[in-house]
């Protein structure tokens, strides 16, 4: 008899997903970082606009992965301590969440 865990397609995905977000959400926020930077050599208001919009698009990047790693670690409905452990094999302690917060305050967009 197998085991359902094994088999089951959406533990497989969740699995896959604990495994690679970490990574992913952390170039995602060090792309972001180094397009917000950009900013500042932006002298034109057009330009600045552009560059703007793509930032929030980056940041609304950045939150679709959070929810994703959420979801596959159980946290958006009570979950355990699966989010601790993904982010402790990715090396990661930064909280996204005020990463996410400072951006758009900074961007003029909190909320």
């Amino acid at each position: 008899m197998s085991d359902p865990e094994k088999t089951d397609p959406v533990a497989t995905l969740r699995d896959e997903l604990l495994r690679d977000l970490p990574g992913d959400i952390k170039r995602v926020r060090n792309a972001y970082r180094r397009a917000a930077q950009q900013a500042a050599l932006l002298r034109e208001a057009k330009d600045f606009t552009a560059h703007q919009t793509a930032c929030k698009a980056g940041l609304g990047h950045l939150e679709i992965l959070i929810k994703l790693l959420r979801w596959a670690s159980g946290s958006d409905n009570g979950g355990d301590n699966r989010t601790a452990n993904a982010k402790a094999q990715a090396g990661e302690d930064v909280d996204v969440e005020k990463l996410i917060k400072e951006a758009r305050a900074a961007l003029g967009s909190e909320g």
